[in-house]
């Protein structure tokens, strides 16, 4: 064969690479991205031929590990396992993937980094459900842990968290040697807590705290891959821009998603600021009613109607006429309210040797 034929037989490869490569400034830093870089990249993100196979059995056993350690630490109620877990977790690279896929219009690739993303999650909620079989530290009638709790009820400020999380991951991936930040950014959008929370709620049959904690993982979801769409095509990691109607389809598509989940989201925020001005009204009512007593805990169930509050404080002794207090906080809010007093005695004692 002749070098010509020869040149003439590497060039359809050659067109085919360059093809799914963009080219272009990076961003504000107007850098170029060399032929190697953008290839780096990509093998960072897609794992296909013969890389399939061992990523996807590293995906399974890490999910395994990860979720496993999650589990484990929210029913201990402790933060630092959790935190572990969060740094064990594979989870961002197939949303980034993802998120790419997306700005790009690859719908292979979509489907597949979709699939990975969802067998992930599965995996996660089934731990989640195992550990709570073997540990049967949360049941029907047992309290919930506070960190599960704390990714039951999430808000407008988690979406927040996730869409300058997702922005971070894709920078640190365009930027590799930023790449020291890429920790930080899965301890900080927590993917894989929330779902070992959905198995650990659904073996509680707390479906109500489970619905939740599936929609805080949806919504990391939703905004990780707009927020890191954006950043991929602002960072020119992107087809020329004859394509810009194909990009701006798939990233309409992520602004649908997101604009779904901030729905609810913005109503569990109304609640909990609802809650939170309440208990600093009930604060200061029982602090009128009686300065030696300490509030403890409010509970509010506004279901009901009138809307149902349960004040818990703390004393030496309880003195004052509930009712009173309850007439007092009433009109501060100027609602109808039904009361329950808990008064938790507290003792002082000197004993002698």
């Amino acid at each position: 064969m002749t070098s010509e034929t020869a040149n003439v037989a590497t060039k359809p490869a050659e067109d085919n690479r360059r093809s799914l490569i963009p080219d272009g400034k990076m961003g504000t830093l107007g850098r170029d991205l060399s032929l190697e870089k953008r290839s780096q990249i990509l093998d960072v993100l897609f794992f296909e031929s013969d890389r399939r196979k061992p990523y996807l059995f590293r995906f399974v056993s890490l999910m395994v590990f990860s979720s496993s350690i999650a589990a484990l630490g929210l029913m201990n109620d402790s933060t630092a396992v959790v935190i572990g877990a969060m740094l064990v977790a594979p989870l961002m690279t197939p949303i980034m993937a993802f998120a790419a896929a997306l700005v790009q219009t690859w719908t292979k690739r979509i489907i597949e980094s979709f699939a990975i993303v969802t067998g992930g999650a599965l995996l996660g909620i089934a731990m989640g459900w195992l550990w709570t079989q073997f540990v049967p530290r949360v049941g029907p009638d047992s309290p919930v842990p506070s960190e599960v709790l704390a990714r039951t009820a999430p808000n407008l400020a988690d979406l927040g968290i996730a869409i300058l999380a997702g922005a971070a991951g894709a920078y640190v991936t365009v930027r590799s040697e930023a790449g020291s930040a890429l920790p930080g950014v899965g301890i900080a959008v927590a993917l894989v807590p929330p779902l070992a929370s959905i198995g650990i709620t659904l073996a509680a049959d707390r479906n109500d705290l489970a619905r939740g904690a599936l929609l805080l993982f949806l919504t990391n979801f939703a905004a990780i891959s707009l927020a890191a769409g954006v950043t991929f095509a602002v960072a020119g990691f992107v087809p020329p821009r004859e394509r810009l109607r194909q990009r701006a389809f798939g990233l309409g598509a992520a602004v649908v998603f997101v604009l779904a989940m901030a729905v609810p989201l913005a109503s569990n925020t109304a609640t909990k600021l609802q809650r939170s001005n309440f208990t600093v009204d009930a604060a200061r009512a029982v602090q009128a009613w009686d300065s030696e007593l300490r509030l403890e805990e409010v509970q509010i169930d506004p279901k009901q109607t009138p809307k149902r509050v349960t004040i818990i404080v703390t004393g030496e002794e309880l003195s004052g006429d509930p009712e009173e207090l309850a007439a007092t906080l009433a009109e501060t809010r100027g609602e109808r309210i039904e009361m329950e007093l808990i008064f938790v005695p507290q003792v002082s004692v000197i004993a002698e040797p």
